[in-house]
């Protein structure tokens, strides 16, 4: 018997700055039944972990904006991931700055993963010869 590893950490949407994009990130999230947190723009220097509501990472008390849009994913698995992909692009919603909760970066900031992922898009579009 194999065994499963269920996770406890809810399957959330966070969006930083997407303005009028926000209804339609919502429908596709509940289209899931993921919920959907709208991290305010005076927090972007608060850590990815505290944003997510993971345990032991409180607010750090920063308040500051960042330029850009961004959608981070928390807790949600790679085929739900590509449900809830698929149901954002059904709703025509484009946000091209999007990033998964990881070990890594939970720590981090909006602002420090704002400036990391305009540079990975960068260099895609680059790479893909502008586009």
């Amino acid at each position: 018997m194999k065994a499963r590893i269920i996770s406890t950490i809810p399957e959330t949407v966070l969006s930083y700055n997407i303005g009028d994009k926000k209804e339609a990130l919502e429908k596709a999230a509940a289209s899931l039944n993921m919920r959907h947190t709208e991290i305010p723009l005076d927090k972007a220097g608060e850590s990815l972990g505290f944003l997510a509501g993971y345990n032991g990472f409180a607010s750090n008390g920063t308040a500051v904006s960042a330029e850009g849009e961004c959608v981070i994913f928390s807790g949600i698995s790679g085929k739900r991931l590509d449900m809830l992909l698929k149901a954002m692009r059904g709703t025509g919603l484009n946000i091209p700055l999007k990033a998964v909760v990881t070990a890594h970066n939970q720590s981090q900031s909006v602002v420090w993963l704002l400036e990391e992922l305009a540079k990975e898009h960068e260099a895609v579009t680059k790479a893909k010869g502008g586009r």
